[in-house]
């Protein structure tokens, strides 16, 4: 290959390199854009849990009787849904935690002492709503961990690019030098 080709060819690849250059930083820059917007949802969500505590261990020391109005309806019925302790909770302890409630409550009946089922809902409304503030801040931890780790890569992919674009602009001197030299030989 002559080098006027060699020269066109380290050229095409230097723009190449410096478009992807480009494109990586826009990324990385979307990306530190949605650690901040996640950083700022997860920050949300596990206050939002931790919120649900003391609401949880009120509304745990009685039932929610009938509803009277519509909207008392949905609002029952979102918070059973979505609030209530135990609802966000996931894995293994939401069965066991249930069964154990479920049992201590039974066995409180059965021996007439009603008085203490409140007590019971509060102390194990209160494991499920802390279980579950505690998974949330591991998810939060975990995704903050993933994308600081993709930010790493990218940070990584783009220092590589950046050193052949220099390692392809020293080649391309060498060789501008080389043709120079020629052209004056000629």
């Amino acid at each position: 290959m002559n080098l006027a080709t060699q020269f066109e060819t380290l050229g095409r690849k230097q723009l190449a390199i410096q478009d992807g250059i480009q494109l990586l930083t826009q990324v990385r820059s979307d990306l530190a854009r949605t650690r901040s917007a996640a950083d700022a949802w997860g920050t949300i969500a596990v206050l939002s849990n931790i919120t649900l505590i003391p609401l949880n261990v009120v509304l745990n020391a009685f039932e929610l009787k009938s509803a009277n109005t519509m909207y008392q309806v949905l609002v029952q019925q979102l918070y059973g849904k979505l609030a209530r302790s135990g609802t966000r909770l996931d894995g293994a302890w939401k069965p066991v935690l249930s069964l154990l409630k479920q049992a201590i409550v039974e066995e409180l009946e059965r021996k007439a002492l009603t008085a203490f089922i409140p007590g019971v809902n509060i102390l194990v409304g209160l494991s499920e709503d802390s279980l579950a503030a505690w998974q949330a801040i591991r998810l939060v931890e975990s995704g903050n961990r993933e994308i600081a780790g993709h930010l790493v890569k990218l940070e990584r992919t783009i220092e590589e690019a950046k050193r052949q674009l220099v390692e392809f602009g020293i080649r391309r001197a060498e060789i501008l030098g080389l043709m120079q030299s020629q052209a004056r030989t000629a």
